[in-house]
């Protein structure tokens, strides 16, 4: 095979684009979405979601005109670098670490939980998350396609274990369970409060834009496009009726309905009360359900590793490559995470991270569109798009819109959750004061 042949095999489309933007977030739907509930109740909980789900949609539009125009560009952080200098780029670049790599654990953790309900012993829950932690270390050093190819299958897999829960719950679905249900309130403090549970259903999506210098490059406007919609409608069909299904699925009237809100596997918890323990197709749906955390875990873990080769020096240690480097720091780090923190505050780092992002992308692309009107181009001509070829009310309101949620989310968080603002400050500072020397 010629080397422009190898290079052809390995660009990726829009299915492929599909699965691994669907495959990044499916996760979401397995697990966390009860976090929020134990707050707002199944109710309300799904204000939040539709916040978060606007906030998305506005991300999805800026990275679209984002990697068409800057197609070179290696993540989310090179679009802020062009807008606002290396130093902001670079603190961007950590923020997009801390999503995927507090991402890691906290689906390794949820994992790791599956299948320790599946045999019955939670207590071996940590170190089955390890264990799946070391496998995709493996997998993530081999080759970029090996890993898309087996995303795309784990993602289908998942895509029918959703499924198949949802067919489960209908057996028992009662409207009566959501309108007399017992718990929850909606005020600004608990929607503040669970609007990162609610971001979770969404999160890593942006994934995608790691991985654009490797998609095909014929019709990149519409395969982009094409791609970032498909997934980004299906995550928002599957946690709508996931979570409409599974509210009135359940029979909140019975007291051990409510341990499912501080469980790490809430779908085959809330199967096992609606058909029993024992029932053969809670122990399927278990099984199956391993297959969307599997396809986040590895997807998540991809983009870590991605993420952390490129921001480490350049060294060299006999018999490691960077990546082997950065594939085991995740590893140890991830490790780590399971075993001294609770999945609740990791969900609620990696969100934090990604708000920060988030914010920083929208506004690179008002500064850099405004920056083009005043230059009258707006790319090198080697470029095949231009921000003249997007609609630009379109892309002035979706990207003030998602701006302005994930500005609200990162002063919510800074306040709600100072642990996690305080730790992300510091490792921020640390970072831009080691890029600054060097």
């Amino acid at each position: 095979m010629t080397a422009k042949e190898s290079g052809l095999s390995k660009k990726i489309g829009t299915f492929s684009i599909w699965a691994i933007g669907v495959g990044l977030v499916i996760s979401g739907e397995s697990f966390g979405w009860n976090l929020g509930w134990g707050i707002t109740g199944p109710v309300w909980f799904f204000v939040p979601v539709v916040v978060a789900a606007v906030m998305y949609f506005g991300l999805v539009q800026s990275l679209i005109e984002l990697a068409c125009v800057y197609p070179d560009a290696v993540g989310p952080h090179d679009y802020v670098e062009r807008a606002f200098g290396r130093n902001v780029g670079s603190f961007i670049a950590l923020a997009i670490l801390f999503e995927f790599l507090f991402a890691t654990p906290a689906i390794a953790s949820s994992l790791g939980e599956y299948l320790g309900f599946l045999i019955d012993d939670l207590s071996l829950a940590p170190y089955i998350g390890i264990a799946f932690l070391a496998v995709f270390s493996v997998v993530n050093l081999i080759e970029l396609h090996l890993g898309v190819r087996l995303l795309v299958i784990l993602t289908l897999l998942a895509i029918a274990e959703l499924f198949l829960y949802q067919g489960a719950v209908v057996s028992s679905f009662d409207l009566n369970f959501i309108r007399e249900n017992p718990f929850g309130v909606l005020d600004f403090q608990t929607f503040m409060a669970a609007i990162p549970y609610a971001i979770w259903l969404f999160l890593a999506i942006e994934g995608i834009s790691l991985m654009t210098k490797d998609i095909e490059d014929t019709n990149l406007r519409r395969t982009i496009g094409r791609g970032y919609y498909a997934a980004f409608f299906t995550l928002l069909a599957l946690a709508l009726l996931v979570l409409f299904l599974a509210a009135g699925g359940i029979d909140w009237g019975n007291p051990a309905s409510k341990s499912i809100l501080e469980e790490n596997h809430p779908m085959p918890a809330s199967l096992a009360l609606i058909l029993g323990r024992e029932h053969v197709l809670v122990q399927v749906f278990t099984f199956i359900g391993l297959f969307g955390l599997i396809a986040s875990l590895q997807g998540v873990a991809l983009a870590a590793t991605t993420q952390l080769e490129t921001l480490l020096p350049n060294i060299e240690i006999k018999l490691l490559s960077r990546r082997a480097i950065a594939a085991l720091l995740v590893f140890i780090v991830s490790s780590g995470a399971i075993l001294v923190s609770q999945t609740g505050f990791l969900i609620e780092l990696s969100v934090f991270g990604a708000v920060c992002m988030y914010l920083s992308v929208c506004l690179s692309l008002i500064f850099l569109r405004g920056k083009a009107q005043l230059k009258k181009t707006d790319a090198t001509s080697v470029k095949r798009y231009f921000h003249s070829n997007f609609n630009g009310i379109l892309s002035a309101v979706s990207a003030w819109g998602a701006a302005a949620i994930a500005l609200l989310c990162i002063v919510a968080f800074a306040r709600l959750q100072f642990t996690a603002f305080v730790i992300f400050i510091i490792c921020g500072i640390l970072y831009a004061l080691i890029k600054h020397r060097k």
